[in-house]
């Protein structure tokens, strides 16, 4: 290890850099630093090479932008010394290697740069133990980034600009550079994510374009459309087609064996990161890969690298399932849809099926969370937790202290504990159960407004129900105290309280709260209560109404009113 400053006219950047593209803000942000603190980690550079002897950069282009920013600003002088680590003893190959750990562990690169710089890598030798040690990434991510190497040139420049995710980008790389080309621009458009695409290349029947082989072959029967274009032309027979289309691949390899260096036939995945391109001049060897999707192609003018073998093997894709994708989705698509004509002819059945499901994907309103942390509380609470214990004793559960929390989340992310759970229980038990799961999660849908439409499902369940505020909710502190002064005097006025309470003007607001939230509970248990203390009994604010009656609104529109006759008089005149 030798450490010398070196003037930065004699350092470039090098063309082996995994990473290509530079964020200018964040350029511009560590010249700033580099300004203020000075260079806090070195450069790495490598043997001078030709005429100028200038010393390529192994790590560190980064910072040696930022420099030469301040250096073009006249922040730094031109002929600034740089203190660098110089590496003369390095191959190019070990240096690209330490460039590229070093860009991967500080996680400057893009995916798809990743994936170049992993490919590299891998074509040098490196086993992918050393891999995993050396940059931190997992195998499963490794696989992954190389997985883009698969794409075409269109699909990876849409992933370098944002034009499409890497999920979606991953998901693509399972198909043909056709099949690719035909998925992305539903992909660009957002209409496709990851698993659409996915069941777009693997999903369909094999279609009448991707046969290499003769159509006399095949025995079996066609979809088609009006036009019975090739590729709206699909082979309903996927088993006879793969067989078929398997056969012809393998004598196309055959065709090849005396024509170039070397021939193999891959089915599955084509793994386009484990080979090189041959020189201009060469001929090099070809791989016939038959695709997932039942697409052959052909990869010519390819070269075997110093991949290690067990590396390879290890992040290759796994082989081709017995049942493809298509013939999976025919069984699954059959078998459901018999199951579904049996729960229609089992209702029972059925419904242990709906509560285990209900169960399953419970989520409650926010109501019933809103009351396990404010101050307030309700007797409609008490109801629901009671409901709640008398159902869960039906599982073995006989707390006195559970609540509707303990039922509701009893199975939750488990439905074939649930449905185990289930099977046993009575008819009556199911159905209050589903009527009681179904009552948890509906309330009002924007609790941080007032429901005003009368029509909303809310206001029509409550109407239909005859819902009386007043028997569930009384005027307390959590409410008056979330009122001003102006508006406690109002609610006195209204609820014919002014006789206790006078204008209110001798009152802390605090003193003033908690008179009134015990009077609104007294006059609840008066016998014989006076003209008064009956407006105290049934007053509740015209928001607690289905629907909901805005103050502001209704404002809105009296002044709205005064304003129109005002113009009337105007124009009467």
């Amino acid at each position: 290890m030798t450490y010398t400053k070196l003037p930065i006219t004699k350092i470039q950047v090098s063309d082996a850099n995994p990473r290509k593209a530079f964020d200018e803000d964040s350029i511009l942000g560590l010249a700033q630093s580099i300004k203020t603190d000075g260079l806090l980690q070195n450069l790495i550079v490598g043997k001078a090479k030709g005429k100028k002897k200038l010393h390529p950069i192994i790590c560190g282009e980064r910072r040696f932008r930022a420099i030469s920013h301040l250096v073009e600003n006249g922040d730094l002088p031109k002929d600034y010394e740089v203190t660098v680590e110089s590496k003369d003893d390095l191959d190019a190959d070990t240096a690209l290697r330490i460039a590229t750990m070093e860009n991967i562990q500080r996680q400057d690169l893009t995916p798809l740069e990743e994936a170049q710089a992993l490919t590299k890598l891998v074509q040098d030798g490196e086993k992918l133990d050393d891999i995993v040690a050396q940059t931190g990434l997992s195998a499963h991510t490794v696989r992954r980034r190389l997985v883009l190497m698969q794409l075409s040139e269109t699909v990876k420049e849409c992933l370098e600009t944002g034009e499409i995710t890497l999920s979606q980008a991953e998901a693509l790389s399972i198909g043909t550079f056709e099949e690719q080309e035909r998925c992305l621009n539903m992909a660009k458009s957002g209409y496709w994510d990851a698993e659409d695409i996915k069941d777009r290349i693997l999903g369909d029947l094999p279609t009448l374009s991707m046969a290499i082989f003769e159509r006399e072959l095949y025995t079996g029967e066609y979809t088609t459309d009006l036009l019975g274009e090739d590729d709206s032309t699909y082979f309903n027979d996927a088993e006879q087609f793969f067989e078929l289309q398997k056969q012809a691949a393998e004598e196309l390899v055959e065709s090849y064996r005396e024509k170039v260096d070397w021939v193999e036939f891959v089915e599955g995945y084509f793994s386009a990161w484990q080979y090189g391109r041959a020189e201009e001049g060469e001929t090099g060897g070809v791989i016939v890969s038959l695709s997932a999707s039942g697409a052959v192609e052909v990869h010519e003018g390819l070269i075997k690298t110093k991949a290690d073998e067990g590396t390879a093997n290890s992040l290759k894709v796994k082989p081709k399932a017995t049942y493809p994708t298509p013939l999976r989705r025919y069984m699954a698509m059959h078998k459901s849809i018999a199951v579904q004509s049996a729960l229609i002819e089992n209702p029972r059945v059925a419904k242990q099926l709906a509560v285990a499901n209900k169960l399953y994907r419970f989520k409650n309103h926010d109501c019933l969370s809103y009351f396990e942390q404010e101050e307030t509380t309700s007797p409609a609470l008490a109801i629901i937790n009671e409901q709640a214990k008398a159902l869960l004793a039906h599982f073995g559960h006989d707390s006195e202290d559970a609540t509707w929390r303990d039922l509701g989340y009893l199975f939750n992310y488990d439905l074939e504990d649930a449905y185990k759970a289930v099977k046993d229980l009575s008819d009556d038990v199911l159905e209050s159960l589903l009527v009681t799961l179904d009552a948890l999660e509906f309330g009002q849908l924007f609790c941080d407004q007032l429901d005003t439409y009368e029509g909303s499902i809310f206001n029509q369940v409550a109407q239909d129900l005859r819902v009386d505020m007043r028997n569930y909710w009384r005027p307390d502190e959590a409410f008056l105290k979330r009122r001003n002064k102006v508006q406690l005097q109002q609610i006195v006025t209204e609820a014919g309280c002014f006789q206790k309470f006078g204008n209110v003007a001798g009152y802390k607001k605090k003193e003033l709260v908690t008179s009134m939230s015990k009077h609104f509970q007294h006059v609840l248990t008066l016998e014989s209560p006076s003209e008064d203390e009956l407006k105290a009994t049934f007053w509740i604010p015209e928001a607690m109404a289905f629907p909901a009656i805005d103050p502001d609104v209704k404002q809105v529109e009296q002044d709205e009113t005064l304003d129109d006759t005002a113009e009337d008089f105007k124009e009467a005149a």
